[in-house]
């Protein structure tokens, strides 16, 4: 092919052999070019391709690592911003409904009718299931007509008491007249006491008859199962024609449950004391990776369970779900808000890190290597009483820390104030402003000799907020 195209040249130029002085060399080096190219196969040209492509990005990256490495003296830094800073304890719990009832009938009879099934919304009053109450009616029945008897025999007691009562007042005054004896007197008062005894059988057992017809009644309002508040139907666990009652195999027959739920978390011995009634809670369901749901601390269990030999303590939070998105048992995890700064500066503890071990390598006291400290000094003749209290509320309104800020491609250590820390950044209360550059790594000869110490002090930090949870800000373990 490429011997095709080379002729295919050669005629072109002899042919336009006399036009050849107008063309100038370029424009022949383009046509030779143009027909090489046009004679590589397709996967020939994308191998050049990628190439160029290859030469021109490792191209790039060499001058930006060059002008990078030029300008910033080959520290990494990143910049000091305003953002929200949260100190939270992690928690892992279950969603359960606020209410919920296992509902089945008492008495075993037959199914008549199940009107929902699981997932139903029903309203407080409605009529869920019934059963066959054709028994229990006639045992309603049974139990009035009782009632009725007793109540007649009341009566009838009632009347042969006052007539046994009016024949003693005749027997006292025949008696007193001396026309009967003393024994046809007693046994009028024996007769008046006999009726009383029988007004008093008769009351008692109108009082048990009366409890047998509201036991039957319960029993009759028993075959119909009613929700007992608006909720949704979480099981059902039967259907018609079937057999339902206590001596069944499944006497829940089914669950209604509250739309409304709450959070049961477990939260380790050693933040529990950090944790109080009120306090706002932000939670995730893997079900929802995308939206944070809100609620707050409702209650703190005082009573420890015990989970691989370390002892967690039962916290109830609230739910704010409007849309009732979530659903009872979904597994969530937690983060109690025991602090919340918003609209603040923050730097990364990797600069703090860093600054203990630009110290380090850069002694102070160092002539050769002594770093440029900015910030105000105490004049030698101020008050050491103004310097105390100065100190003291500094320490009462955070703690302090350093930094190095690249001011000018030049390292500068700072004094700070830190506050508020969440396990990656801290709240800058005083040192910083908005923009500065701190260093946070340096170059990768400069970081072989001093990365092992920043790492260490950084893993340490995040180990403690894991097992202790959230703490105050402040320099890591080893500070100034």
């Amino acid at each position: 092919m490429e011997e095709n195209n080379n002729m295919q040249i050669e005629n072109e130029n002899a042919e336009n052999k006399s036009g050849l002085s107008h063309l100038d060399k370029e424009k022949i080096q383009k046509a030779v070019m143009k027909n090489s190219i046009k004679g590589l196969s397709k996967k020939q040209k994308l191998l050049g391709l990628l190439v160029i492509i290859l030469l021109l990005i490792t191209g790039g990256y060499g001058l930006y690592s060059h002008l990078r490495s030029s300008n910033d003296g080959g520290y990494l830094t990143m910049s000091v911003a305003k953002s929200t800073i949260t100190d939270a304890i992690e928690a892992t719990g279950t969603l359960s409904s606020i209410k919920e009832s296992a509902m089945g009938f008492k008495n075993d009879e037959t199914i008549t009718a199940l009107n929902v099934q699981p997932g139903d919304h029903v309203k407080k009053g409605q009529i869920l299931a019934q059963q066959d109450a054709t028994t229990l009616n006639s045992a309603v029945q049974q139990a009035i007509r009782t009632v009725e008897q007793d109540q007649i025999s009341i009566k009838t007691a009632n009347l042969n008491y006052k007539n046994n009562l009016k024949t003693l007042e005749q027997q006292q005054r025949l008696f007193e007249a001396g026309v009967i004896s003393e024994t046809e007197l007693e046994t009028a008062k024996d007769n008046v006491s006999k009726s009383e005894w029988e007004i008093a059988a008769a009351q008692s057992k109108l009082l048990n008859d009366q409890t047998k017809v509201e036991q039957a009644q319960s029993d009759l309002d028993g075959a119909t199962l009613a929700a007992p508040f608006d909720g949704l139907i979480g099981a059902v666990n039967g259907q018609v024609r079937q057999i339902n009652g206590i001596n069944s195999n499944s006497s829940t027959l089914l669950t209604v449950m509250s739309e409304d739920l709450q959070l049961s978390a477990l939260v380790n011995e050693a933040d529990i004391g950090k944790i109080k009634v009120g306090q706002d809670v932000e939670f995730t369901s893997s079900s929802y990776s995308d939206l944070v749901f809100k609620g707050k601390v409702l209650r703190i269990t005082p009573q420890a369970q015990t989970v691989s030999n370390v002892q967690y303590y039962p916290v109830l939070i609230s739910c704010i779900d409007p849309e009732h998105k979530l659903f009872s048992g979904m597994s969530v995890s937690a983060n109690i808000i025991i602090a919340r700064q918003t609209d603040v500066l923050t730097v990364p503890m990797m600069a703090v890190s860093y600054a203990q071990t630009y110290l380090k390598n850069n002694p102070v006291n160092n002539n050769q290597n002594k770093p440029q400290i900015s910030g105000t000094r105490t004049k030698p003749d101020a008050s050491k009483a103004s310097s105390d209290q100065a100190a003291k509320n500094a320490q009462a309104s955070g703690k302090p820390g350093m930094v190095v800020v690249l001011q000018n491609n030049q390292p500068v250590v700072k004094t700070v104030v830190l506050g508020l820390s969440d396990g990656s950044k801290y709240e800058v209360i005083k040192g910083l402003e908005d923009g500065n550059q701190v260093i946070v790594g340096s170059s990768q000869a400069e970081s072989t000799a001093k990365a092992p110490t920043s790492t260490n002090t950084n893993t340490r930090s995040t180990t403690n907020r894991t097992q202790g949870g959230g703490n105050m800000g402040g320099p890591p373990p080893g500070g100034f």
